[in-house]
């Protein structure tokens, strides 16, 4: 028995000071419902939990930036699909004034006045689309570009074609495009009772035959009769000096071709039932001094390039070599769809102005662009139609880029990131959150522990009066 020092009650004292802090941190626990409130309750896994966190959060704005991407996507997409409406609406007024023969001059006006209207209402849709404060349809939102001469003309390009040095990227031409091609004497003798077949590359098919006792010009009336009403994209003409008959497409291009079938021996074809098939070129060479594929008359980069990936210039002209440049400024817009600096999805929405549809179209009456379409001849009725039919391909083309970008890059993206942000949030709870059920018998123990601690405190202070008892008796 000691009186300057009681280890039994500094020994109690300890315990229940550790009783009392393993209560108070499960009650801080259950309060918070985390395990780790301090860098001192789990110094490793407080980091790994704020890297967690700092991924949910960045996987979190990253749902949120592609859900509006996809409101950008979806509201560019809709003006498309009016611009469409109308160029629907012009096809039906170019092949109506295409009725030369009930059309006066009165309805040709009255058709060309709806026709400028429609046009109007095009170039209105494109100034208007926005998204906020941000044009999208008036080509600030894609790459712009502009030759430097008459016969180059820039076309489009996506995303990933790069904006050009300052002076360009030179168009280099090693052969010229051509048009499917046919020529055959053709004199009276020939002419009677031939009988002739035609087909376009696109399955349109006609039939040509003149009675027994036709002359060439009598086969050529009727040829470019049924031509004329079948509205085959081919042109025709006969040289009646030479007795040469000449066919040819109107388009350029291997993919833009005919047959032709003679069922009388020895007239026009080598063989009677056999179809003689013609195809025309495109056009072949580089652009930017890298490889190009050609289609028809235009040049497009491809696609693994590094500087004019899906770049696409048509070139006019007819001299081979370095025929000039273009130059192209970059202006796609970025989405940040995911949590890391290289994470982005880059959408080139280019311009829907009338100037800049259906360019570069190879046509009789001169028309540069769908600006530029009038119905007063029947030529240049027949050439709008084919302007606005490449018109609608080229909304086709870009209001289908705009719904693969939207299904399969941003709404894949953005399920998968709720995926991810899920598994994150778990991975990040395991760590981080307190097991109530664990912590509650946690609290259980350290209670009793620390009642029992309070008892054995109070049992070891009665030791002292036992030694002055002991003194008091001795003496």
């Amino acid at each position: 028995m000691r009186i300057r020092h009681n280890p039994a009650s500094v020994s109690t004292l300890r315990h229940l000071t550790e009783a009392q802090q393993e209560l108070s941190q499960s009650l801080n626990r259950m309060a918070s419902g985390q395990r780790i409130n301090r860098a001192a309750d789990d110094p490793a896994g407080l980091a790994i939990s704020e890297k967690l966190r700092a991924e949910i959060a960045g996987v979190k704005q990253a749902i949120d930036n592609t859900a509006v991407s996809v409101t950008v996507v979806q509201t560019a997409e809709g003006a498309l699909g009016e611009v469409s409406n109308l160029l629907i609406g012009l096809r039906q007024l170019a092949v109506a004034a295409a009725n030369s023969a009930t059309n006066d001059y009165g309805a040709l006006t009255a058709l060309q006045t709806e026709i400028r209207t429609a046009l109007e209402s095009i170039d209105r849709v494109t100034r208007h689309t926005r998204f906020g404060n941000k044009p999208l349809l008036d080509g600030s939102q894609g790459a712009a570009g502009v030759g430097n001469n008459e016969s180059v003309l820039f076309m489009g390009a996506s995303a990933k074609t790069r904006a050009s040095p300052v002076e360009g990227y030179m168009m280099e031409v090693t052969r010229l495009p051509e048009k499917a091609f046919f020529s055959a004497e053709l004199d009276d003798d020939i002419a009677e009772g031939l009988r002739i077949s035609l087909e376009e590359e696109d399955g349109n098919l006609i039939e040509v035959k003149t009675p027994e006792g036709g002359t060439a010009i009598n086969f050529m009336s009727r040829l470019e009769k049924t031509i004329g009403d079948a509205h085959l994209n081919l042109d025709v003409s006969y040289d009646e000096e030479e007795s040469q008959l000449k066919i040819s497409h109107k388009e350029y291009g291997l993919a833009k071709g005919f047959s032709i079938t003679s069922f009388k021996e020895d007239a026009l074809t080598g063989e009677v039932g056999v179809p003689q098939l013609l195809l025309g070129l495109d056009i072949e060479g580089k652009l930017g001094g890298e490889s190009a594929d050609g289609d028809g008359l235009e040049l497009k980069g491809h696609s693994d390039n590094y500087m004019t990936a899906d770049l696409r210039v048509a070139y006019m002209g007819d001299q081979l070599g370095e025929v000039g440049k273009v130059i192209v400024a970059q202006n796609a817009m970025q989405f940040q769809i995911g949590t890391q600096p290289g994470d982005q999805v880059g959408v080139a929405i280019d311009s829907t102005h009338s100037t800049r549809l259906a360019r570069g179209i190879d046509n009789q009456s001169g028309f540069n662009s769908l600006a530029e379409i009038h119905v007063f001849t029947p030529q240049a009725a027949e050439d709008s139609i084919r302007l606005v039919d490449e018109a609608n391909d080229q909304l086709l083309s870009l209001r289908g880029k705009l719904g693969a970008v939207q299904r399969h890059a941003l709404e894949t993206n953005m399920a998968t990131l709720r995926i991810t942000q899920e598994n994150l949030i778990a991975a990040e709870s395991v760590i981080r959150d307190s097991d109530l059920a664990e912590e509650v018998a946690q609290y259980t123990k350290h209670l009793i522990l620390t009642e029992a601690a309070a008892a054995a405190s109070a049992q070891t202070n009665r030791m002292d009066p036992d030694v002055m008892r002991l003194l008091i008796n001795h003496r």
